[in-house]
C-alpha cells in the first residue's frame, strides 16, 4: 500500500508551512522527515494523517485521497505515534495498548479473539508483556514510550507514522526505539519518522525526506542525500563523516554568525 504525496502545500494562519512537498514513499522502508526546527516536518506528518487542512495538493494512500477515507478507515491504516507521551488516565499498561483497537470494533463492544492475538502480538514485540498490569504513570520514560508503540501496533495499520519517537528517551531506549521502528518495516510495511539526530537518520532510514523552511531540498536514498555539503546548506553548520556517523563540525572564524 502506497502512500504518495503530491504538491502539499499547508498555511498555517498568512504563513505558508508547506509548499509543493511531492514525494512518493514506499512500503516496507523506513522514510526519516529531516530539517532544522520550523521546516515543517510535523506539519507534513500531520498533513498525511488528515490532521491539519492544506491548502492545495493531496495524500495518497493506495491511490484513495486520506481526506476522503471515513476517520476508522484512515485509522486502520495509518498508526500515528505523536510527539508527546502524555498520558491523561493512569490505567494498567494493557488497556491503553488495547485502545488501538478502536478502530476496528463496533462502539461498545468487547474484545474478540482476533483483538487479544493482536494486542498480545503487539505487546511481545515491544516487550511490554512484563510491565502489563503496571499503571501507565509508573512506567519510566522508555517503559511508556514502548507502550505507546504497542498501543499503535495492535491496530496492525499498514503505515506507522511517528514524530519525533526518541523525544527525552536515554540513548540506550534510543537505539531499542529505532530497532523496533525497523522491524515494523522489515514486515513490509511502512515507516515514516521525524527525527532531529541525524546519526540516528543514517542508521535506521532507507529513505530520507529533507525540508527546509516548508520547502522539499532533497528526497531519495539515505545515502544519497546525506550528503555533508547539502546538509550544512540546510542546517547552516558544517558536518563530517567519522565511519556511519555524521558530525557537526565547529564554524571556522568568522562563521559563527552564519551557524547560528
Amino acid at each position: 500500500m502506497g502512500l504518495s504525496i503530491e504538491g502539499l502545500t499547508v498555511w498555517l494562519g498568512k504563513r505558508t508551512v508547506l509548499d509543493g512537498i511531492t514525494a512518493e514513499l514506499r512500503p516496507g522502508r523506513v522514510t526519516a522527515l529531516l530539517g532544522p526546527n520550523g521546516a515543517g516536518k510535523s506539519s507534513l506528518l500531520r498533513a498525511m494523517l488528515a490532521l491539519i487542512a492544506v491548502e492545495s495538493g493531496r495524500v495518497l494512500l493506495d491511490g484513495c485521497d486520506v481526506t476522503a477515507l471515513d476517520p476508522r478507515t484512515r485509522a486502520r491504516w495509518l498508526g500515528y505515534l505523536p510527539q508527546s507521551a502524555e498520558l491523561a488516565w493512569n490505567i494498567p499498561a494493557r488497556s491503553l495498548v488495547e485502545l488501538g483497537r478502536a478502530p476496528h470494533r463496533s462502539p461498545f463492544a468487547g474484545l474478540d479473539e482476533t483483538d487479544r492475538a493482536a494486542i498480545e502480538r503487539a505487546m511481545a514485540l515491544t516487550d511490554t508483556v512484563r510491565f502489563a498490569d503496571r499503571l501507565t504513570h509508573e512506567l519510566s520514560g522508555g517503559e511508556r514510550a514502548r507502550v505507546l508503540l504497542a498501543r499503535v501496533l495492535a491496530g496492525e495499520p499498514d503505515w506507522l507514522l511517528a514524530d519525533e519517537p526518541l523525544a527525552s528517551l536515554d540513548p540506550a531506549h534510543q537505539l531499542d526505539m529505532l530497532g523496533r521502528l525497523h522491524g515494523f518495516a522489515a514486515e513490509g510495511r511502512g515507516v515514516v519518522v521525524v527525527l532531529h539526530d541525524l546519526s540516528h537518520a543514517a542508521r535506521i532510514a532507507d529513505d530520507v525526506l529533507l525540508l527546509s523552511e516548508g520547502r522539499l531540498v532533497a528526497f531519495g536514498p539515505a545515502a544519497d542525500v546525506l550528503e555533508p555539503e547539502r546538509l550544512e546548506q540546510v542546517y547552516g553548520v558544517g558536518f563530517e563523516r567519522v565511519g556511519d556517523v555524521l558530525v557537526p563540525t565547529p564554524p571556522r572564524n568568522g562563521e559563527g554568525d552564519r551557524a547560528r
